[in-house]
């Protein structure tokens, strides 16, 4: 009988179990502060906040030292509101759905429930940070400007196939920002996206393996500018 031979797996890499560069981690609590400020008033007058909603406001510090019971919710959350209106609304919050949330959001290893001597520490956890980077980077776009600069961006990377899965997860953020596929490897945009970019490498963990390309001149670029209509 044939020995059966022994088919080596590619070991997955995935995003939640990345490490946040020192670059993002200085970043994620203004990162949650903006996305926080932008919880809109519909939602505030629905009184069921989204999760998502729930954990930007963890990550912007709102829930740190917060009891689940929740008695001083408004005077916590007060500075992250626009206005007295939304403080009132605060005022009559869900409080069951609130700590069902919380409850959820533990159990996703998003955030950590810590007893302390009369009250309940929520605090966001490496995870959780990393999903808050993740809404961020889902609300990035690429505009564009009124003038172009004459200058084409080339976007090539080399992903090794062991990191497959961000490297499909690079590909779908940059087809949704509207790059050109101009070779398997190597996409093209006529708009600032330099900051978009470097963001989502970090993000992935894919420095090293990305890198971008200022080009002033592309050899019979017609089909290029009708594309980004400059």
């Amino acid at each position: 009988m044939k020995k059966l031979k022994r088919i080596k797996q590619i070991e997955k890499t995935y995003v939640e179990d990345l490490p946040i560069s020192k670059t993002l981690e200085s970043s994620i609590n203004d990162i949650a502060r903006s996305l926080s400020k932008q919880i809109d008033k519909e939602i505030f007058n629905k009184k069921h906040v989204r999760t998502a909603d729930i954990l930007k406001l963890i990550g912007a510090g709102a829930f740190i030292a917060a009891s689940l019971a929740i008695p001083n919710l408004p005077r916590i959350l007060k500075p992250f509101l626009e206005d007295e209106n939304e403080f009132e609304i605060w005022k009559r919050f869900n409080i069951p759905y609130l700590k069902r949330t919380l409850r959820r959001l533990e159990k996703e290893k998003l955030v950590q429930i810590k007893d302390a001597q009369d009250h309940q520490v929520v605090e966001i956890t490496q995870r959780g940070r990393r999903r808050i980077l993740k809404y961020a980077l889902d609300e990035i776009t690429v505009e564009k400007p009124k003038f172009w600069d004459g200058k084409w961006r080339l976007v090539s990377y080399d992903i090794p196939a062991k990191q497959r899965n961000l490297r499909k997860i690079f590909r779908e953020y940059i087809h949704a920002w509207g790059f050109y596929p101009l070779h398997e490897s190597v996409y093209l945009h006529a708009y600032p996206c330099e900051k978009q970019v470097e963001f989502l490498r970090e993000y992935l963990g894919l420095g090293e393996y990305v890198r971008i390309f200022y080009v002033i001149k592309i050899e019979n670029d017609a089909l290029f500018r009708d594309f980004f209509s400059v």
